[in-house]
């Protein structure tokens, strides 16, 4: 490495070292949260794609990317809700979230408390990854309007929604195996 590139590396690494102690109380603020909120086991076993976002989901809720949590933690439930589904008989394939929430619904599969939140974090997630007219009633700046709240905030009473949910779920999905 060459003295200009040192030098810019030693200043990359200066930035990031006073980011990181700007964001400690906060991310420290977090893990207490989630500490009341997960479940301690000694080994998961399930579908990798559904144990990443699992992980995932917790990890940028730590760091405090709001948006990031309630794309990932509503994939993480999308994916229990079908697979619970699938595993009960009561759907071949994949529906859509929606379908699965409704048939969840019907079938009585999860409680109705849980789907109704589910099915509002879904909406909420939606002009995040699809795009919606700027006066759509899901669109954040719809929703500053009408909460009066600063986006962040909003942004982070749904990550908590959807932490608290996601483990919801996870929890009532989780099965005993025996090693043989």
């Amino acid at each position: 490495m060459d003295a200009p590139q040192f030098i810019a590396r030693q200043r990359l690494l200066a930035g990031l070292e006073e980011s990181d102690s700007r964001r400690r109380i906060g991310r420290a603020d977090r893990i207490e949260w989630l500490a009341l909120h997960e479940i301690s086991t000694s080994a998961v076993i399930g579908r990798i794609e559904a144990m990443q976002l699992l992980r995932e989901a917790r990890e940028v809720f730590v760091d405090g990317h709001y948006v990031a949590t309630l794309l990932v933690a509503v994939g993480f439930i999308e994916h229990t809700v079908v697979e619970e589904l699938q595993l009960l008989g009561h759907v071949n394939g994949s529906p859509t979230f929606s379908q699965a929430i409704l048939i969840a619904a019907e079938k009585k599969v999860f409680p109705s408390d849980w789907l109704a939140r589910a099915k509002k974090l879904n909406l909420r997630r939606n002009p995040f990854v699809h795009i919606k007219d700027a006066k759509h009633q899901h669109a954040l700046g719809v929703r500053i309007r009408m909460e009066d709240r600063h986006p962040t905030a909003i942004l982070e009473s749904d990550a908590k929604d959807v932490i608290d949910l996601m483990y919801n779920f996870f929890v009532a999905t989780l099965r005993e195996t025996r090693v043989p």
